[in-house]
């Protein structure tokens, strides 16, 4: 073999061989781009989601704020002007004539005394109502002297406490109606979970 051949031969078993590690290296350099490629994509997948659940999460806190909020603001508008239709309900009751006054009175007056003895607390303004009513029953045949008017005087007029020696029975007007709001307060939230 010549020199030139040898030569040859060698240079053709190189390039063979520069070509297997060139196409190594270049197949090994495309799975390393495509693990890098990969890995990039799932690391900007996982902060694309976390971000997007941060930001949901941030809206949903600041929904959440909002209808506690709203609903607040509601459930107090709604309890200004229930507060607003009995206080009118009051005013309404104490504005009544004498004679109705003394007529829905009487009812719960009897109603709550029930021939029992005691003494009736009530307001000086309403004082002549009162005797009024108590005379009347005592003379229709009722209970009515058993039962007095008390010493003792209400802050604000409209009804009365029944008081005898083991109880008292509060039949003010407030007392009266926070009882009516408070027996209303089914009606009003089944027409509120409608709305």
């Amino acid at each position: 073999m010549s020199l030139d051949k040898i030569k040859e031969a060698v240079l053709k078993a190189s390039r063979t061989e520069a070509e297997r590690i060139n196409a190594a290296a270049a197949r090994q350099a495309k799975e390393k781009l495509d693990i890098q490629k990969e890995n990039l994509r799932r690391e900007f997948e996982y902060q694309y989601e976390a971000r997007s659940r941060l930001i949901e999460e941030e809206y949903a806190r600041k929904l959440a704020h909002f209808q506690g909020t709203a609903g607040k603001e509601y459930l107090e508008a709604r309890n200004a002007s229930l507060r607003a239709i009995f206080d009118r309900a009051r005013e309404t009751v104490l504005a009544w004539p004498a004679d109705e006054y003394g007529r829905v009175m009487k009812r719960f007056l009897e109603k709550i005394t029930q021939g029992r003895q005691g003494r009736i607390r009530i307001h000086p303004d309403d004082r002549e109502i009162f005797s009024t009513l108590l005379a009347g029953i005592a003379a229709g045949g009722g209970e009515g002297q058993a039962v007095e008017i008390d010493e003792g005087s209400l802050p604000e007029r409209g009804g009365f406490v029944f008081i005898t020696d083991d109880f008292e029975v509060d039949a003010t007007i407030g007392t009266i109606l926070q009882d009516i709001e408070r027996s209303l307060l089914p009606e009003i939230a089944e027409d509120l979970a409608r709305e």
